[in-house]
This record gives structure tokens, C-alpha cells and sequence, in this order.
């Protein structure tokens, strides 16, 4: 019994550690999945769907990679990171809120921690793109 509360915690911390590692990646995954399912509904079939989600991710970072190396400012470096930012927020609030609801009875610190949880989330991810020099 101890021995699988330890993997317990161990799953959890690995968990969120590689939600840590993949929060960047938040908003291209997002586009990617637009792009592939509204290529899938014209009738285009799952190979183009799947080659327009790759194609439409690889242009989203390629071009948020150019105007990070083309920024003169730190306003316009601050607004491609909050761009970035406001979708791993997002997953990062559903990720934790999903922990808490299965680790604590539904209650004010649920909301609490999952809020808490998605802006530690957030500025992982602001902090990751603001670092990023092409």
C-alpha cells in the first residue's frame, strides 16, 4: 500500500513536470487541431488533415521565432509571449483542476489551487518564450 502512494506521487510529480516541459507548445497544439479538424470536415481526408495540423503548428512557431528575432522592443517580446502564455493558462488551470478533483472533495481550495496552478503554468511558459533568442 505505501509502496503505491509512492508511485502515486511519483506519477503526479512526473505529470506535472512534463505539463511544465510542454506548456509552450499550448497554443501551436491548439491551431494544429483547428487546422487538422477543419481540414477533416471538407472531406479531405485524414492524411491531409494531418499534414495541414503539422504544417499550420510549424508555421505558427516558425513565425513566432522570427518576430522574437526581429523584436526591437520588449513590448512587442511581451506580446508574443503573452500570446503564448494565455493558452497554457488555460491547460495548465484544466490539468490541475483535473489533480484536485481527483485528490480533494470539491470545495473552495479546488478552484483555489487550479487557479494558482495555471498562473504558475502561465508565466512557465512567458518565462520560456521570453528566454527563447532565435
Amino acid at each position: 500500500m505505501l509502496i503505491g502512494f509512492a508511485l502515486i506521487i511519483v506519477a503526479v510529480f512526473l505529470c506535472c513536470a512534463l505539463l511544465f516541459r510542454l506548456s509552450i507548445y499550448a497554443l501551436p497544439l491548439f491551431v494544429a487541431f483547428l487546422a487538422g479538424s477543419a481540414t477533416y470536415r471538407t472531406d479531405s481526408g485524414i492524411l491531409a488533415a494531418l499534414a495541414a495540423a503539422a504544417i499550420s503548428a510549424i508555421i505558427l512557431l516558425a513565425a513566432a521565432r522570427l518576430a522574437l528575432a526581429f523584436a526591437k522592443s520588449e513590448l512587442t517580446r511581451a506580446a508574443v509571449g503573452v500570446t503564448f502564455a494565455a493558452p497554457a493558462a488555460v491547460a495548465g488551470y484544466h490539468a490541475v483542476h483535473g489533480i484536485a478533483a481527483a485528490t480533494m472533495p470539491p470545495s473552495a481550495w479546488q478552484l483555489a489551487l487550479s487557479l494558482l496552478g495555471a498562473a504558475i503554468i502561465a508565466a512557465a511558459s512567458w518565462t520560456q518564450w521570453s528566454r527563447a533568442r532565435p
